[in-house]
């Protein structure tokens, strides 16, 4: 996430049009940070393994490039689709924390490239983007089926927070999961590993029976990712990858009709405090 953030930051350094937030400008520069992120986090995941980098081909797509970027070759369609509906599911998703940040710093006047190094910025924190590492740091932490239920009924009674269930929105159920659970399965059929789906199952059901709290998006994400042989600490850059679109969707709405976002804090302490006379400081 560092390195997507710091990436995005360079690029509005070296941008001609950086100063220029004209809608035909904001496009162009949104395509630009769209085509690039994937390319720098992808050369830094080839880097990271002593790797040397692979340059994107104009003959494949944005998710086949990706693939091939970070691992030298295109895996099945299948996987490929499935990568591809994430990123869909992923792209924008209202006023999240990561979006109201975009937009924040869009009131101010500032630049594209500054309001989405700072969305980044706040993307990064475990809870907003980071979910999905966490599941599957969990699932890692099952380790296999059997484990699943006395886990978390374990987790449950010592009353630990469980990742990838509840939404500060979707009260009854993330209108995502479903799709993206399907997806799940697909990749797991075809790098037949049910190990994870089974986990995936338990898991599920003894939240719901016991909590009411039902899975958001980033419980199926995470070990899809995992099982398309990304490294878990970059779902979240994945994330990033995706929300750029609607990130940047945000920012220009917030140019074409903008006002100040200014918020006021009510105070809530001593309505009297006494000061402390100066020679008894």
């Amino acid at each position: 996430m560092d390195v997507a953030r710091t990436a995005v930051s360079v690029m509005g350094l070296e941008d001609k049009e950086t100063t220029d937030s004209s809608p035909e400008a904001n496009l162009r520069k949104a395509l630009r940070i769209f085509a690039k992120t994937p390319t720098a986090l992808a050369a830094f995941y080839r880097i990271r393994k002593g790797k040397k980098i692979i340059k994107p081909k104009k003959t494949l797509t944005f998710s086949e490039n990706f693939f091939y970027m970070c691992f030298g070759k295109v895996p099945q369609k299948e996987i490929v689709k499935a990568f591809d509906v994430s990123l869909i599911l992923y792209a924008e998703h209202s006023f999240n924390v990561s979006t109201f940040t975009a937009r924040t710093i869009t009131s101010s006047l500032s630049d594209i490239h500054g309001a989405i190094t700072g969305a980044i910025a706040s993307l990064k924190g475990p809870l907003h983007g980071g979910a999905n590492e966490e599941v599957m740091h969990m699932m890692n932490k099952i380790k296999k089926p059997e484990n699943a239920l006395n886990w978390i009924n374990t987790a449950l009674k010592n009353k630990e927070v469980v990742m990838g269930f509840g939404h500060r929105v979707y009260k009854s159920g993330d209108s995502r999961v479903p799709t993206m659970r399907e997806y799940f399965g697909k990749v797991a059929k075809i790098k037949k590993d049910k190990k994870f789906e089974k986990i995936y199952d338990i898991v599920e059901k003894v939240m719901i029976k016991e909590k009411n709290i039902y899975p958001n998006v980033d419980y199926p994400t995470g070990p899809t990712y995992h099982l398309m042989g990304f490294d878990t600490d970059f779902f979240t850059p994945i994330f990033v990858i995706s929300r750029i679109t609607g990130w940047s969707a945000h920012i220009m709405e917030q140019h074409a009709a903008n006002k100040l976002i200014r918020p006021l804090a009510k105070y809530k302490g001593n309505k009297h405090r006494k000061v402390m006379q100066l020679n008894y400081r």
